[in-house]
C-alpha cells in the first residue's frame, strides 16, 4: 500500500523520542557508556537495547518479525533530512542519543488471532546519556507534533508519493500514566484508492514510554480498525517493565 510507507517513516519523528521528565542530576546506567557508542561498547549498548525492548513472545499471537537494526545519530538523521520536522544530527547529538533499536512486526494473515486490519506494528528502545536529554528530545518532538505545520507537511508528503489524502489528523489518546512519563497520540488518515474510486482510514497509533534514560515506543498502524487502546497500554506496561529491568 502506497500510504503505508509515509506513514510509517512520519511515525518515525515520534518513535525516536517518547517520554519526558526525570531527575536531571540522575547518573548513567550501571555499564552504558555516556558518550556516542563506539566500536568497543558497541556490542554491550546494543545488548542493553534489546533487553528494554519488548519480544515476539510479548505481543498477541499471530504477528512475526520482519525486521530488526540498530541505529546511530548518524542513520537516524539521514533518513530524516527531507523532514523539516525532525531532529538533525546536531540535535540528536545535543540530547545525547547514544543508539537506537528498531523491531519491525506483521500479522499472519492465516493465523487469523490478529485484527486482520491491522497492517503492521513496530517497536522502538533508544538509550540516552542522561534524562534531560531524553527529556529534551520528547518536548522537541511534542513541540512539532502540535505544530498546525506539521500535520501540513504530513499531508504534503503523503501527496508526493502519489496519495490522495482527503484529511489528516492527530490527536492525544487518553492512556494511564505508565513509567516515569508516557505519551499516546493517534495519526489518522483518510485517504482516495481511485482503483475502486473509494475512501479509506489509516490510523497509526503510537504509545511512547520513559523509565530513566531509556525510552521505548510501539506503533500500530491499521486500515479502519486498530487494535484497541486497552491492548496497546498493555504492551506499554511490559514495555516499561523490560525498561525498568535493563536499566537499573
Amino acid at each position: 500500500m502506497r500510504l503505508l510507507l509515509p506513514l510509517v517513516a512520519i511515525s518515525a519523528l515520534f518513535l525516536v523520542a517518547c517520554g519526558s521528565g526525570g531527575d536531571e542530576n540522575e547518573p548513567a546506567a550501571t555499564g552504558v557508556p555516556t558518550t556516542a557508542a563506539t566500536v568497543e561498547n558497541r556490542a554491550e549498548v546494543e545488548a542493553l537495547l534489546k533487553a528494554a525492548s519488548l519480544h515476539l513472545e510479548d505481543l498477541p499471537s499471530g504477528f512475526t518479525l520482519d525486521d530488526e537494526r540498530f541505529t546511530t545519530n548518524e542513520e537516524a538523521a539521514a533518513e530524516q533530512e527531507n523532514n523539516a520536522h525532525a531532529p538533525t544530527l546536531e540535535d540528536l547529538d545535543r540530547f545525547g542519543r547514544i543508539l537506537g533499536y528498531e523491531a519491525s512486526y506483521s500479522p499472519d494473515a492465516s493465523s487469523g488471532s490478529v485484527n486482520a486490519d491491522v497492517l503492521s506494528l513496530q517497536m522502538t528502545t533508544t538509550v540516552y546519556q542522561d534524562s534531560k536529554g531524553a527529556d529534551e528530545h520528547f518536548q522537541f518532538v511534542r513541540e512539532q507534533t502540535s505544530d498546525p505545520e506539521f500535520i501540513q507537511a504530513f499531508e504534503d508528503s503523503l501527496a508526493s508519493g502519489g496519495v490522495e489524502v482527503k484529511d489528516a489528523t492527530i490527536s492525544p489518546m487518553s492512556i494511564a500514566n505508565i513509567g516515569d512519563d508516557s505519551l499516546a497520540l493517534e495519526l489518522k488518515v483518510t485517504a482516495h484508492n481511485p482503483d475502486v474510486d473509494a475512501d479509506f482510514d489509516v490510523i497509526s497509533q503510537i504509545v511512547g514510554v520513559r523509565r530513566g534514560r531509556g525510552i521505548g515506543a510501539i506503533t500500530v498502524v491499521a486500515v479502519g480498525s486498530p487494535e484497541p487502546v486497552d491492548e496497546l497500554e498493555s504492551l506499554a506496561r511490559t514495555l516499561d517493565e523490560r525498561l525498568k529491568g535493563a536499566l537499573e
